[in-house]
């Protein structure tokens, strides 16, 4: 009768939306599971000179073209700052780029996120604000024998109650199947292993600065 047509088909929906939590939870454990094995797998461990503006550049403009051929592209202006005085810098390469991929990628979801938010329509009385233009600014400096990299964007800011918590292995803000909750974790990793310390600057609605220092 009808009612056990209902039931059923009730029945089929919580099926249906149980399956699709299940993805997720199995996606988002196969990226936690691969990131895992890349972080283990590192590299020979082997610090080289390496001119630190040339990597920095370089892996700055990848993260931004492989954001544009994403599903959701958004438009960046890019600033880099970068001090010629910095010159050569022990790195391992390979771990090194690692650092600099992941915090531009987490920059560029930044703008995007503030970018939706302040299209959508307010409520109120109509004010004239001028249009969010997303900005990424990168600038390398050498200060008292120490090298610093500072990785800025102008998104919404990181809320005060998990500023702190960000570079804890598996926490992530991200819904669904998009973040495994390691990438800040592994770049503060990557970041000790070369003597240095990431640090987190953010102002509520307007910027966060990332801040690496590393021994030159």
């Amino acid at each position: 009768d009808a009612d056990k047509v209902k039931e059923a088909l009730e029945i089929l929906d919580d099926i249906g939306a149980n399956l699709k939590k299940i993805h997720e939870h199995g996606s988002r454990a196969d990226g936690i599971v691969k990131s895992m094995l890349m972080h283990s797998r590192g590299s020979d461990g082997k610090m080289e000179p390496t001119d630190l503006n040339n990597l920095v550049k370089k892996y700055v403009n990848l993260s931004y073209h492989g954001m544009r051929a994403g599903k959701d592209p958004i438009e960046v202006d890019i600033d880099l700052h970068l001090d010629e005085s910095v010159g050569e810098v022990p790195l391992i390469a390979e771990d090194f780029s690692r650092v600099i991929l992941n915090l531009c990628t987490n920059a560029f979801d930044a703008c995007a996120e503030r970018g939706s938010f302040e299209s959508l329509p307010q409520s109120g009385s109509p004010r004239r604000v001028p249009p969010y233009k997303p900005r990424l600014t990168v600038r390398t400096a050498k200060n008292n024998g120490r090298v610093h990299i500072q990785i800025e964007d102008n998104g919404p800011g990181i809320p005060d109650e998990i500023k702190d918590k960000i570079l804890q292995p598996f926490f992530t803000t991200k819904k669904g199947t998009q973040g495994t909750g390691l990438g800040l974790s592994i770049t503060n990793d990557i970041v000790k292993a070369h003597g240095g310390v990431l640090n987190v600057s953010t102002q509520a609605g307007k910027r966060t600065t990332f801040t690496i220092e590393l021994p030159k």
